[in-house]
């Protein structure tokens, strides 16, 4: 019997979800609200910035809803696992409806949090995309499939009984930050089906904005969870202990007590 019920779970996930995309796709429109004044560029340090919001609230989430659903917080893991048999496939459709409906609540909060200052600026939810003059569709693809893989392997990799308890939180934060910083620039870093849906979703209600389900159905569902899926199998490919194969007769067998060890020939 699960430790906590599925209603618990899909509570865990939703809340995970949401302040996942509340603060993280939320920092987005406060940074640029603070430098609305200076009309500055979008730099390296706001893209810093943003990774570590990210980071921080995911390490955070891992940390305290972990314990009841596993802090899945995306749909792309919650197929990978299940994919590779560590989660079952009857509970996928209750964490994906969660994700998103938390995906989603988060994009609301942060539409009532900034209202039209934040929606002013062109970023108003945080929403990802993708310049399709300056950045083709396979390397939008292929970076978000890179950038979910090396997360799908981080998650897997901290979360293995062989490695060092009590760090997953920090390890996989950090992970997210890294890649943000790395893929940040071509597709604004999704690397989430559900963080990219609920922003998506809130500013298609908003009408302030264009807004490109394309790319969304296009480029950033698929890729994201084909990355974690393929970068699943391959950590396992990788790091399952390979099986010694012993006689019967030798592995049962045990040592005569009454024999005596030869003495040593000088």
């Amino acid at each position: 019997m699960e430790e906590h019920s599925a209603a618990q779970r899909s509570l865990a996930e939703v809340i995970g979800t949401a302040l996942l995309v509340y603060v993280g796709a939320g920092s987005v429109p406060a940074i640029l609200l603070l430098e609305n004044g200076s009309k500055a560029p979008f730099s390296g340090g706001d893209l810093g910035m943003i990774a570590f919001a990210f980071g921080l609230i995911v390490t955070a989430m891992i940390y305290t809803v972990g314990k009841v659903s596993g802090c899945h917080i995306n749909p792309a893991v919650t197929f990978a696992l299940a994919a590779t048999k560590r989660f079952p496939w009857r509970e996928v459709p209750l964490y994906w409806g969660s994700q998103l409906v938390g995906a989603t609540l988060g994009a609301f909060a942060i539409w009532a949090t900034f209202a039209g200052r934040g929606t002013a600026l062109g970023y108003g939810f945080g929403v990802v995309n993708f310049d399709h003059g300056t950045v083709s569709w396979g390397s939008a693809f292929f970076a978000e499939a890179i950038g979910t893989a090396i997360l799908m392997i981080t998650v897997l990799g901290i979360v293995d009984s062989r490695s060092p308890q009590g760090w997953a939180g920090l390890v996989i934060g950090l992970a997210v930050v890294a890649i943000i910083i790395t893929v940040g620039p071509l597709t604004n870093a999704a690397i989430n089906p559900a963080r990219a849906f609920g922003p998506l979703f809130v500013q298609s209600i908003d009408g302030s904005h264009t807004h490109n389900w394309l790319k969304f159905l296009g480029a950033y569902l698929p890729a994201d969870i084909f990355g974690a899926t393929v970068a699943a199998f391959v950590y396992d490919l990788m790091a399952t202990p390979r099986k010694i194969i012993r006689p019967i007769r030798e592995a049962v067998s045990e040592p005569d007590p009454t024999m005596v060890p030869a003495a040593p020939v000088k």
